[in-house]
């Protein structure tokens, strides 16, 4: 689990009720799951950007350099799938819509190395004061 900033998320941020934004890699190298055979069934390594925020956010794109990821799904786009995905690198920034998620697949890289923070993490400051991060009324109305 990662933040917007491409950094781990803290034990701060996951008890903060004003976090809204985070990134979640989903390792095929960690799936329990054994074939006829007894041996592990290995997936593609995924990850999905969640932004609950009112506003547009850039999100960092974890692990180590040289990584390259395919965005492949908006929830903003009026398809959902992307017909042709759009390539990003391991600390790329995605922009990711007002409430909106987006699923991302490793393309070039080793999932150990995608597990990692993102070389060019970013600093997230959480909102110091409750209420700090509530949404404008002319946001409620959209």
């Amino acid at each position: 689990w990662f933040n917007e900033g491409g950094n781990e998320m803290s034990d701060e941020e996951w008890a903060s009720p004003l976090v809204r934004c985070l990134e979640m890699l989903l390792s095929g190298d960690t799936i329990d799951v054994l074939n006829f055979q007894g041996e592990p069934i290995r997936d593609e390594t995924f990850l999905l950007l969640f932004n609950g925020y009112y506003e547009p956010i850039p999100f960092v794109l974890p692990g180590e350099e040289h990584l390259e990821w395919e965005l492949i799904l908006d929830t903003m786009g009026e398809e959902g799938f992307l017909r042709e995905p759009r390539k990003f690198a391991s600390g790329d920034d995605v922009e990711v819509s007002a409430r909106a998620a987006c699923l991302l697949k490793l393309t070039m890289g080793l999932q150990a190395q995608a597990r990692r923070e993102s070389w060019k993490k970013r600093h997230v400051d959480l909102p110091a004061v409750v209420g700090a991060e509530e949404e404008p009324a002319e946001a409620k109305k959209s």
